[in-house]
């Protein structure tokens, strides 16, 4: 009998089944919110399979990239290894692919994203190993997001195949995939790039009768020219392909930010241009507060997302691009440009939150509070689980003296969103400030579970890890002091 719950989650109809077991559509109870939960088949209930999907939700859930499906929860319950997940409303982009070529242009921009998604997985050591059409998610705003680490290898763990055995999809496969030989990030570039020619052509560029066919087509062919598609292309794309085609992984892009890179530069400034590699690497940046406004530097998460609880319109791409350029403008601090951008976003589409937000931010900048207080107030009514907006209210509630409502605002931005680190630092430091130390230590404590010892995190961690030791010296306790302490040297040394 299959179960009907879950570690919590409700389970409700099948999205879908594969290889190793099937995903629900499921319900959150707790949080009020869908979500998919992946469980694997009673036959594939063997160690290796069992530590293989449990393997794949540990990779998952270290990772918070806007291009990689969002982990809720995973574990194992009444024998049944489960992991839930963000349920993802749009289509495969096979089911895109098979309507035809896609435009130059947005196929870049989404092979753009994807490979910045491959780069913070290799980051990570993790080699996906099965890229393919099936395994990304196009959403109903046009985000492409990657999912399915079904067969993801830790390069730092010691595989669970014998030697020889090939995981993957034969069509996407590379050419030392093929051959069973040891794999590193390097196959991952050579398996999106197919997936890249088929995206610009609408054919496989390796093809055959059988599996055998395409398994030698793969070892000793080469694709067919894109030109001979279509004229249309820019210059330099079919030399971003043909390096990430080369046989030999020596002879391939060193990393998955270098073809990306390689691939943002052939983008017109209008259509993403030089803005799309500068954009993949800003999924976060530090704001700071107007002088005279606020009393210290207030970091903050501009976060690059498409908040999956607004309705998808007819007009959101454009928004969308006007909300990009207008990030770009404003890191380059021309704050002129931003505001225009994030205006003509808002007129597009004046109910993406991201935009509102935004605009929030560069009305800081101008030290116009109360107009940054009011696009900070709907971006949130737009999106119940937005909590960047949430915080930001709260930061100008501190900043005028306004410690109760603040904090009101400080743990809406928590309920929002229990990942989002800067509440619980905020909020702790408030209760701290109030000699609440008991209530600033269970903060710390809850915020500490859920923020990633990911490298470009380090700092927030060290930081909350720091405050946590704070908490523990001012109640006597040197022993957690030095515990929290030395975690946090780990991390980030005091001099780094």
């Amino acid at each position: 009998m299959e179960p009907t719950q879950l570690g919590g989650y409700q389970l409700r109809d099948v999205l879908g089944e594969g290889g190793m077991g099937k995903v629900y559509r499921a319900h959150d109870p707790t949080l009020d919110r869908p979500a998919a939960v992946k469980v694997i088949r009673a036959k594939a209930l063997s160690p290796e399979g069992k530590e293989r999907f449990l393997r794949e939700a540990r990779a998952c859930s270290r990772i918070n990239h806007p291009h990689i499906i969002t982990v809720y929860a995973a574990g194992e319950e009444v024998g049944v290894p489960y992991m839930a997940m963000e349920l993802i409303r749009g289509r495969t982009l096979r089911e895109v692919v098979e309507e035809g070529p896609i435009d130059w242009r947005t196929a870049l921009r989404w092979m753009i994203d994807l490979l910045d998604a491959l780069a913070r997985l290799h980051d990570e050591g993790i080699v996906h190993r099965d890229l393919k059409p099936e395994n990304v998610m196009i959403t109903e705003e046009g985000v492409p997001k990657l999912m399915d680490f079904g067969v993801a290898h830790q390069q730092s763990m010691q595989t669970l195949t014998q030697d020889g055995t090939t995981l993957g999809t034969v069509p996407y496969m590379s050419p030392e995939q093929v051959m069973g030989r040891k794999l590193d990030a390097r196959s991952d570039l050579f398996s999106i790039a197919t997936i890249l020619h088929e995206m610009l052509t609408g054919m496989h560029p390796f093809r055959g009768e059988h599996p055998m066919a395409v398994m030698y087509s793969i070892q000793n062919e080469t694709p067919k020219q894109i030109r001979l598609h279509s004229q249309d292309y820019p210059a330099g794309l079919q030399d971003a392909l043909d390096r990430a085609f080369a046989k030999e992984p020596d002879k391939r892009w060193t990393d998955a930010s270098g073809f990306r890179d390689a691939l943002s530069g052939l983008l017109p400034e209008g259509a993403g241009g030089a803005a799309a590699a500068a954009l993949a690497k800003r999924r976060t940046r530090a704001v700071m507060a107007a002088a005279g406004v606020f009393a210290a530097a207030v970091v903050v998460v501009l976060a690059l997302v498409v908040w999956q609880s607004v309705r998808a319109r007819a007009n959101r791409s454009a928004a969308i691009q006007h909300n990009q350029q207008g990030e770009l403008l404003f890191s380059s601090d021309d704050v002129n440009g931003a505001e225009r951008e994030l205006r003509e976003a808002i007129i597009a589409d004046e109910k993406y939150p991201v935009a509102r937000h935004n605009l929030g931010i560069v009305m800081l900048a101008r030290r116009d509070t109360v107009e940054a207080e009011s696009h900070f107030r709907q971006a949130a009514e737009l999106d119940a689980r937005y909590a960047a907006p949430r915080f930001m209210q709260g930061v100008i509630a501190e900043a005028g003296g306004d410690a109760e409502r603040a904090t009101r605002l400080y743990g809406d931005a928590i309920a929002a969103d229990s990942t989002f680190y800067h509440g619980y630092s905020n909020l702790a430091a408030l209760l701290m400030d109030e000699g609440r130390l008991d209530e600033a230590r269970t903060l710390l404590d809850r915020g500490l579970t859920h923020t990633p010892t990911l490298a470009r995190d380090r700092a927030v961690y060290a930081h909350l890890l720091r405050k946590r030791a704070t908490v523990a010296e001012s109640t006597g306790d040197a022993a957690d002091a030095r515990r929290f302490h030395q975690r946090a040297d780990e991390i980030l040394p005091e001099d780094g």
